[in-house]
C-alpha cells in the first residue's frame, strides 16, 4: 500500500476529493493538506492524516514530509503556489513522484513529475464529443489509440451484423455497451444501432475501422471483407464475356476494394490467350488467375479463404446450383448472376421473410448497396395483415427517412411471391442467407420463400449472411 500526499485547494480539488472518498479511500494511505478546512475529510480511518495549514509555506510543509511518502498530488488553481510547493517537495526528495494539475516552469528535465494541463484536458474532452471523432483510451494501456470506443449509427455496415461475421484482423471487438449494460460478445452476438463497441487493436487499423463503422453508405462488402472474388468454370459455363462485364461494372461502383477473378477448368489455349489479351483485367486493384490443377470450386475457395479477405463472392447459376449447400454454409455474401444484366437494374427488392428480424438485419446492406449502384428500394409484403409486418415496414421507413432514401412498398396477399418475383424485370433480389434453407427436402419447403427463391434463374440475387 502506497502513502500518498494530497495538497488541495479550489473547486477541482473538492470534486477530486469527493470521488476519492466515495470509491478509492481504502486503496492507499493518505495525508491531506489544505488551508481550507472544508477540504479536509472527517472521520477518517486511523492510518490517514489531515493537516490544516498553508502548503506554500516551505517550513510547515517540510515538517510533515517523511521518507514513506511515495506520491504527491498538487491540486490548486493558484499557479504561484504550485511552483513553491513543487520546489519544496523536490528539495526534500529527488525520487518522489509528483503530479500537478497545471503547469510550472522548469529549468531541467524531471522524469518523476507529471504536469496535467487543464486547458489540454478540457479541450480534448470537448473534442471527443464532436461528431465523427473516435474516443480512445489515454490513461490505460499504451495510450496510443490501441483502445477505442465507437458508437454504431443507423445505416452503418456493422449494424445488425453478428460479431462472428466480421473479420477482425489486427483488431478485436472485446465488449459492447448497450442501454448502460456491458455485453461480452459471443460469436453470434448481433450488433445493433446505438451500440457502443470497445475495440482493441493496432492504432492505424482502429482508425480505419472507425471510419468504416461511421461512414453509413459506400462500405459494402465491408464488414464481411474487402475482397470481391468472381469464380468461373470455363468447362461448363458459356457466358464468360457477360460475367466478366457484369463483374467489372459492379466493382466500378465500389471504393477502396480489391477484385480477383478466378477461372478454372480451362478447355483450350484460346481461352487463356483471350483472357491474357483482355486489357480490362489489368485495371487498378484488379487481378486474375487461371487454375490449371484444381477443378473443384470447394477446394479453391477453402484455399482462398486463408489467402484473401473475401467480402463478396460472384458466380453464375451453374456453380451456385452445384455447390449451393457449401456456398451458403460459408457465411460470406454471395451474388448469383441471373439472366437480367446488373447494368439494367432499376430496383433492389426485399420480400419480407417469415422471420421479420431478418429483414432488419439485412437492411444496412440493402440501403448501402442500393445507394452505391443507384437502385430504388422495393419492399414486397405478401402477408400485409400481420401486425409484425407493419413493424418491419415502419423500421425500413424510419431508416429511409434518416438517410433521405425513398422506398416503395407493394402489399398483396393474392399474389404468390415466387411468381411475382419471376415476372419482375430489372430487379436485384436481396435476401437473408440461412444455412437451413438448402438442407430441407423441397417438398417441405413449399412455403419457405427464401428456399424457393434459390431456384429462380431469371433475376440476380444477393444472399446476405446473418451469422456464421
Amino acid at each position: 500500500m502506497r502513502k500518498v500526499l494530497l495538497i488541495l485547494d479550489g473547486i477541482v480539488a473538492k470534486e477530486f476529493l469527493s470521488i476519492l472518498m466515495a470509491k478509492h479511500l481504502d486503496k492507499n494511505t493518505y495525508i491531506f493538506v489544505s488551508l481550507d478546512k472544508n477540504l479536509l475529510p472527517q472521520n477518517l480511518p486511523q492510518d490517514h492524516e489531515c493537516f490544516s495549514f498553508d502548503p506554500s509555506s516551505p517550513n510547515k510543509l517540510r515538517e510533515i514530509l517523511t521518507a514513506q511518502i511515495t506520491d504527491c498530488y498538487i491540486i490548486t488553481d493558484k499557479a504561484e503556489e504550485r511552483e513553491i510547493i513543487y520546489h519544496t517537495l523536490r528539495s526534500y526528495s529527488k525520487t518522489l513522484q509528483i503530479s500537478i494539475l497545471g503547469e510550472i516552469p522548469l529549468q531541467g528535465n524531471d522524469k518523476q513529475l507529471l504536469m496535467i494541463s487543464e486547458a489540454l484536458v478540457l479541450s480534448g474532452k470537448l473534442f471527443e464529443k464532436f461528431p465523427n471523432v473516435p474516443r480512445t483510451a489515454k490513461y490505460i494501456g499504451l495510450g496510443q489509440g490501441e483502445i477505442m470506443q465507437i458508437s454504431v449509427p443507423f445505416g452503418s455496415p456493422y449494424a445488425y451484423r453478428s460479431v462472428g461475421v466480421i473479420k477482425q484482423k489486427k483488431w478485436k471487438i472485446v465488449a459492447i455497451y448497450r442501454s448502460e449494460e456491458l455485453i461480452l460478445p459471443k460469436y453470434s452476438t448481433t450488433i445493433l444501432p446505438n451500440d457502443s463497441l470497445l475495440l482493441i487493436g493496432e492504432p492505424n487499423t482502429l482508425r480505419e475501422i472507425y471510419h468504416r463503422i461511421k461512414e453509413e453508405f459506400g462500405q459494402f462488402p465491408t464488414p464481411f471483407g474487402r475482397d470481391v472474388v468472381m469464380y468461373f468454370d470455363l468447362s461448363h459455363s458459356k457466358n464468360l464475356e457477360e460475367c466478366i462485364h457484369q463483374t467489372l461494372w459492379l466493382f466500378s461502383h465500389f471504393k477502396n476494394k480489391r477484385l480477383h477473378l478466378c477461372f478454372f477448368n480451362p478447355t483450350s489455349i484460346e481461352e487463356i490467350v483471350c483472357l491474357r489479351n483482355d486489357t480490362r483485367l489489368n485495371g487498378e486493384h484488379i487481378s486474375w488467375s487461371v487454375e490449371f490443377y484444381e477443378n473443384s470450386l470447394k477446394e479453391i475457395l477453402n484455399r482462398d479463404k486463408t489467402n484473401k479477405n473475401i467480402g463478396l463472392i460472384l458466380l453464375e447459376g451453374y456453380l451456385f446450383e452445384k455447390y449451393k449447400g457449401y456456398l451458403l454454409d460459408l457465411g460470406i455474401p454471395l451474388l448469383k448472376f441471373g439472366m437480367q444484366s446488373l447494368e439494367k437494374l432499376t430496383h433492389s427488392v426485399v420480400v419480407l421473410p417469415e422471420k421479420l428480424e431478418e429483414a432488419e438485419k439485412i437492411s444496412s446492406v440493402v440501403f448501402d448497396l442500393s445507394t452505391q449502384i443507384g437502385l430504388k428500394i422495393l419492399l414486397y409484403d405478401f402477408n400485409p395483415n400481420e401486425e409484425d409486418h407493419d413493424q418491419a415496414l415502419d423500421y425500413y421507413k424510419h431508416i429511409a427517412k434518416v438517410f433521405d432514401k425513398k422506398i416503395i412498398i407493394e402489399q398483396s396477399n393474392a399474389q404468390n411471391p415466387i411468381l411475382w418475383l419471376n415476372r419482375q424485370k430489372h430487379i436485384l433480389q436481396i435476401l437473408p442467407l440461412r444455412k437451413e434453407n438448402v438442407k430441407k427436402f423441397w417438398f417441405f419447403s413449399l412455403c419457405d420463400v427464401e428456399n424457393l427463391s434459390t431456384h429462380l434463374t431469371n433475376l440476380p440475387q444477393l444472399f446476405i449472411p446473418l451469422s456464421v
